[in-house]
């Protein structure tokens, strides 16, 4: 493609467009591997860590951002990837919880996710919506949203709202 988009041919555009999108998944994607590989780095409980500072004078502690069946990260090392990523704590903290939960608790959703199925924006989104669900419950979203994954971003939302009321309504 030339460097210049507005003398290029409108199929050239359109290609590019689509491989624009592609780039952009994958990058999403690899910075929520990224977090998970610091989060299983740091899953430890650092109090339990010989010569430990007790939490009350601002030692490390085990926070739990993701939904039930998670495991949990120092608060300190979130901290510190909060400062590589350029961004807040409570940024990264987010996507921390939606990548434990893609990962833990929603495996076919995710699965489809790293094979760019579709936006990174919308499974975080189903991953936080189902965030209060225990970890039985989410299958049933797991798996239907899984099936959606090549829909519109609004069916696959509009489907993962209809399958958290039903599981959380089970019990």
């Amino acid at each position: 493609m030339t460097s210049d988009p507005s003398t290029a041919a409108p199929a050239v555009l359109l290609a590019r467009a689509e491989d624009l999108v592609t780039q952009r998944r994958q990058v999403e994607i690899q910075a929520l591997q990224v977090l998970l590989a610091w989060a299983d780095v740091f899953s430890g409980d650092p109090q339990a860590q010989p010569g430990a500072v007790p939490v009350r004078r601002g030692g490390p502690k085990l926070v739990h951002p993701g939904g039930d069946g998670t495991p949990g990260i120092s608060d300190l090392a979130l901290d510190e990837i909060a400062i590589a990523r350029c961004e807040g704590v409570g940024a990264t903290r987010r996507a921390l919880a939606d990548a434990l939960d893609l990962r833990h608790r929603l495996p076919l959703v995710w699965a489809g996710a790293q094979k760019l199925e579709c936006e990174t924006w919308v499974v975080r989104r189903v991953a936080s919506l189902s965030r209060k669900l225990t970890r039985e419950q989410v299958r049933i979203v797991d798996t239907a949203v899984a099936a959606a994954l090549g829909q519109a971003p609004n069916r696959i939302l509009a489907i993962a709202e209809a399958k958290i009321i039903e599981a959380d309504t089970t019990t």
